[in-house]
């Protein structure tokens, strides 16, 4: 008996020993091969767009389109290299004929001028794309700060959860085990309480992603920071991030008709594709080419200068299908850019709507919250006296879970219906509202 006590213990001290061995040796791999802790800096919406729009790594290189562009503009305004030209004869044939050396200068003539403005137009078109980009780049940066905050609040909704679930869980350990349904109440509670930390650690898993893809949507070259939202949910008692105050609609809709990227995109890409008609029909013009040079007689008694030139006549190729292809895309440019202001009309109307019953609902929901709080504490404390079942608590805790959702589900309509009003807008001038007033 002694001896199968001794070997126990001696089974258990190796058992001890061998988890020490693997506690260090884990320890010094995580310390050996995982990176650095990377600094977290606390940032807010503005400063996160600000940030974006200064280092963003994408933007910067779509940036240099626009410098592309402007060589482009010299080179469509380049004039034709002058040729340089020789004839040298030899033998008997340079006895009676002259060898020549002379320069040709190839002349383009209605060319040079049409080719340059198509090129200023397609740079004025890029320079508004990158406009574009810059403001849908702001919108990206701030979705992304916006659902690292909205995760906040999920975990920060199931820690309070976690908290009541284990608390039930201890007053039920807690009641006399002769009182009625004692087993069942504690096995629900701790089943309850498990699958909450569960939820949790989702909810945790989630809220890490949300903020590695918001560091990924700025994109910015030093990633040894870690940025993060200064706000910790969106239950604080005021949010800089929610104060929005619209303008009414028509001063909306006059502002996307006035300012909107899209739609000087779309006037941009009219005045390209007029600029590429004028160059195609342009084509067809002869170009020209001089000559000049001297002649050196072969017997050495006749030398002197000449001159000519000569013409490129469209005869084989009239250039008519290039004119038509321009034609046609001009025509198409021009019913994209109707049928663009037609349904921006409506786009602009649906998410004004969308954002007016949202902030609206944010109200109500609010005052919901408020006296859902006050059931849960009453119920919790009716339990806890043995006045109610934890079955009620169950339904009333799940009642309090679904409108704390809802809630923050509204927050997210709201704020989403914000951005898509600004991206249809396609103008950032919401972002800075002294500026409505030089409407």
């Amino acid at each position: 008996m002694q001896s199968d006590i001794h070997n126990k213990q001696s089974d258990i001290c190796c058992i001890i020993f061998l988890m020490k061995k693997i506690v260090i040796f884990f320890a010094v791999f995580i310390i050996t091969f995982l990176p650095a802790k990377a600094d977290i800096v606390k940032v807010s919406a503005d400063d996160a767009v600000h940030l974006a729009l200064e280092n963003n790594l994408e933007l910067q290189a779509k940036r240099k389109e626009i410098d592309i562009l402007k060589q482009e503009v010299k080179m469509a305004n380049a004039l034709k290299n002058p040729q340089l030209q020789s004839s040298i004869l030899v033998g008997n044939i340079g006895r009676s004929n002259a060898s020549q050396a002379g320069v040709a200068l190839p002349i383009e003539i209605a060319k040079r001028g049409v080719r340059k403005k198509a090129a200023i137009a397609n740079l004025n078109l890029m320079e508004d794309k990158i406009r574009q980009e810059e403001l849908n780049l702001k919108l990206e940066v701030m979705s992304a700060y916006f659902d690292v905050v909205y995760m906040k609040s999920v975990v920060s909704i199931l820690q309070q959860r976690e908290q009541l679930y284990r608390k039930m869980r201890q007053v039920a350990e807690a009641k006399p085990k002769t009182s009625p349904n004692y087993e069942v109440e504690k096995l629900q509670s701790d089943i309850k309480h498990k699958k909450q930390l569960i939820s949790l650690n989702k909810a945790k898993a989630n809220l890490i992603y949300a903020q590695f893809h918001f560091n990924k949507v700025l994109n910015l070259k030093d990633t040894s920071t870690m940025y993060d939202t200064r706000e910790s949910s969106l239950f604080q008692e005021h949010i800089s991030l929610l104060d929005i105050q619209l303008p009414e609609y028509s001063t909306i809709e006059e502002v996307a008709m006035k300012y909107s990227y899209s739609i000087k995109i779309a006037y941009d890409n009219i005045d390209k594709s007029e600029r590429d008609l004028s160059v195609a029909k342009h084509k067809p013009i002869p170009d020209l080419t001089v000559q000049g040079g001297y002649a050196f007689s072969g017997d050495g008694q006749y030398h002197g200068a000449y001159v000519g030139g000569y013409f490129d006549l469209p005869v084989l190729y009239s250039y008519r299908p290039e004119i038509k292809r321009a034609q046609i895309i001009l025509d198409r440019a021009k019913i994209d850019e109707v049928s663009f202001e037609n349904k921006l009309k409506f786009a602009l109307k649906e998410d004004y709507n969308n954002f007016k019953y949202a902030k609206e609902n944010m109200g109500y929901y609010k005052a919901i919250l408020k006296e859902s709080d006050n059931i849960l504490k009453m119920s919790e404390q009716r339990y806890a006296n043995g006045k109610t079942s934890l079955l009620n608590l169950f339904i009333i805790e799940n009642s309090h879970q679904e409108i704390l959702n809802e809630y923050i589900s509204d927050m997210q309509v709201y704020y989403d219906a914000y951005l898509d009003l600004m991206h249809n807008m396609g103008h950032d001038i919401l972002l800075d509202e002294k500026s409505l007033d030089d409407l």
